[in-house]
């Protein structure tokens, strides 16, 4: 299982679950990705959209850990 890391802390919605989705597009099935991003907005809709999506997701403080299905 690879693991990224993905900076969206200079972002404001909706980019950050476009660039969030773009880099998990990228990614192979079971992968992780560690998505940095601000309090607020972004900290509440990006995990939504991942689960959504049919992603695991789970939240520490302001990052949130995301892994492809």
């Amino acid at each position: 299982m690879a693991v990224r890391t993905l900076d969206i802390t200079p972002f404001t919605c909706p980019m950050t679950w476009v660039r969030t989705k773009l880099a998990l597009e990228a990614l192979a099935p079971g992968d992780a990705l560690h998505v940095l991003c601000r309090p607020g907005e972004a900290l509440e809709s990006v995990p939504r959209s991942a689960r959504e999506a049919g992603h695991a997701v789970s939240v520490d403080g302001t990052t949130i850990r995301i892994v492809r299905a």
